[in-house]
């Protein structure tokens, strides 16, 4: 008995040398931490020899909701990584001017290499060039410039806004013409949505009524109304809306808008008011309006489409041969009188007999 006895105490402490669990650490062990490997450091030379992580480029959209910006910085990333950038951050201001700055302010802490901004507010033009300078930042604008006392303080590329506009109200006026929308000019209005705050804006609309009044010039002046608003669908509504109940005795609205957000805020208003079926609305982009090409019926018959995938690519491609060749975006559009160059983005009407074949795959 006492030889088997001790051959179950030696199996039970060898037991315990195995599984080192079997026993419970003492107060002293626990009270230690555990001791972890430490890797030795790699040599210095072979840090050296390791390639540099890729460049960083910031984006600062004023409303990252938007479909259109939504297409842009998608295609920014793709094309930004593909030619090996390290990120692309992305920044969403809500059209909130104390949002941009922070947002401005936070790339500028992290040393992005590039910035490319969209400002809700161009009156922020100044102090985001002043603070990117100090920091020694390349900084350029997308969609709505860098603008000092008339001039661009900054690259950018901007749609050739004036003209773009101008293609609106001439699809508008042919389409009041052929369709005898201005049957009863008495209790027909043209609203034309601005946005007053942004300048790149400005002329879309300013075209879009030039054009408009040239193809029909016979058109009541008093039956144009201008409505402000900030560039969201919601606001669009808001201000189509008040309108059309300050005007109740106009049975048939046309409406243009420097956006697509615009257009679909004032085509709900108009069906909000039972007034679509004998309304035209014509908006600037595309990417909301083929939403509203399939359905039945939509007063939002037509958009001046910008392909936004474009828009990406080429400041994605500016942003990286900036910082890889220092060629400053968009210098050979530099005009006389100017430091900076615009590249001009144009654009195409489409509607709902010919925005598939046109827009393609944006088309779906």
């Amino acid at each position: 008995m006492k030889k088997l006895w001790s051959i179950f105490t030696a199996l039970t402490l060898c037991a315990m040398m195995f599984t080192g669990c079997a026993v419970a650490p003492s107060a002293d062990a626990a009270a230690k931490p555990a001791e972890t490997k430490q890797e030795a450091p790699a040599p210095a030379e072979e840090v050296a020899e390791k390639p540099a992580d890729g460049p960083v480029i910031g984006y600062i959209s004023k409303d990252l909701s938007q479909q259109w910006f939504i297409q842009v910085t998608d295609s920014l990333v793709k094309t930004a990584k593909a030619r090996g950038a390290k990120d692309v951050i992305l920044a969403d201001t809500a059209m909130n001017p104390e949002k941009y700055l922070t947002a401005l302010d936070n790339m500028i802490a992290q040393k992005v290499d590039v910035i490319i901004v969209c400002p809700p507010d161009q009156q922020l033009s100044q102090i985001t060039a002043d603070r990117c300078k100090a920091a020694d930042i390349k900084v350029f604008a997308d969609a709505d410039g860098l603008i000092q006392d008339g001039k661009h303080i900054a690259p950018a590329l901007e749609l050739d806004a004036y003209k773009v506009g101008a293609s609106m109200g001439d699809w508008l006026g042919d389409y009041v013409i052929a369709n005898k929308v201005n049957a009863d000019p008495a209790t027909t209005a043209y609203m034309v949505l601005t946005m007053e705050t942004v300048s790149s804006c400005v002329p879309r609309s300013e075209g879009s009524m030039d054009a408009f009044k040239k193809k029909v010039p016979d058109f009541a002046q008093d039956k144009i109304i201008k409505a402000d608003y900030d560039g969201t669908s919601e606001k669009a509504f808001n201000v189509a809306a008040a309108t059309i109940t300050a005007n109740p005795d106009i049975k048939t609205w046309i409406v243009t808008a420097p956006n697509d957000e615009g257009a679909q805020g004032a085509t709900r208003a108009l069906e909000q008011a039972g007034k679509d079926k004998a309304a035209t609305v014509v908006g600037l982009g595309g990417y909301l309006a083929k939403d509203e090409f399939k359905k039945d019926y939509s007063c939002f018959k037509a958009a001046a489409y910008i392909m936004a995938a474009q828009d990406g690519e080429i400041i994605g491609n500016a942003a990286m041969d900036w910082i890889e060749k220092d060629v400053v975006p968009f210098a050979e559009y530099v005009k006389a009188g100017e430091e900076f160059g615009v590249y001009p983005f144009g654009a195409v009407m489409v509607d709902a007999n010919n925005y598939k074949e046109i827009m393609g795959a944006d088309a779906n």
